[in-house]
């Protein structure tokens, strides 16, 4: 059988209840922390479970790895956020299934539904996109052409930051696009909300322009933007109240 299991958003007093009684029945335990950042203790799990967990790099989760060691064992796999967010997992399922092995999934917190703290309603989000870190010779702009397609049909755009990225550059990433492509999509003058470490105790919501969040010193990190497309009013509200108490902060 395969345990498919969330980790939640921030540490290992997210992860349910029901899970750590799952990981006590397995045989093996693996983890992988490379999709998102996770600021837990894998020990810690350990110690309550009684077993050790063995994390494992991406070329062994991307394998048939998992799914061969769950055809013949009690097997789990711990994923940050919710097991399910990353198209990696739904193929490990989906490989699964079609091996006909048991699978269940114990879903935990995600930024896909932590996200909707900032006011704005799940519904309304179009396509997510992920801004990857420039580096030489590579510096997609798909994710800007996904925030302009959203913005055709008025949705939001959930735009996830590369682990390393904090808010400022990424947001200096998407007007370095702007240059390239001349869509008119992303201003210093556009607000936007930024997201950083959701969950935690020191979260940070914030809704600004672009150039005054640029400069707000939001060092948290996961972080995330959210372009907002056609506000519905009592999205406009939350947003004022968190406008203001942005600034009271400053």
């Amino acid at each position: 059988m395969l345990y498919l299991i969330g980790l939640g958003l921030n540490d290992e007093g997210d992860i349910p209840t029901k899970a750590v009684e799952a990981l006590k029945r397995c045989d093996e335990v693996y983890a992988e922390l490379y999709t998102s950042a996770w600021k837990g203790d894998l020990g810690a799990i350990e110690q309550e479970i009684g077993k050790k967990i063995e994390l494992s790099p991406r070329e062994r989760i991307e394998s048939d790895f998992i799914v061969r060691r769950a055809s013949d064992a009690n097997v789990a796999l711990l994923v940050p956020g919710d097991p399910l967010s990353a198209t990696t997992h739904i193929d490990i399922l989906a490989r699964a299934k079609k091996a006909k092995i048991e699978v269940r999934v114990i879903h935990a917190s995600s930024i896909y539904t932590a996200v909707a703290e900032c006011g704005l309603q799940l519904y309304k989000f179009g396509r997510t996109t992920t801004l990857p870190k420039p580096q030489k010779g590579f510096a997609p702009t798909s994710p800007y052409e996904i925030i302009a397609e959203n913005q055709k049909a008025g949705l939001h755009t959930l735009v996830l930051l590369d682990i390393p990225m904090k808010i400022g550059e990424g947001l200096e990433s998407l007007l370095e696009i702007e240059k390239k492509l001349k869509l008119g999509i992303i201003s210093k003058s556009l607000r936007v909300v930024a997201c950083a470490a959701l969950g935690d105790e020191k979260q940070v919501i914030k809704y600004d322009t672009v150039e005054k969040l640029m400069k707000s010193g939001i060092e948290q990190t996961p972080a995330c933007i959210v372009v907002p497309g056609k506000l519905h009013f009592s999205e406009e509200e939350v947003l004022d109240f968190i406008s203001s108490q942005s600034q009271q902060t400053a």
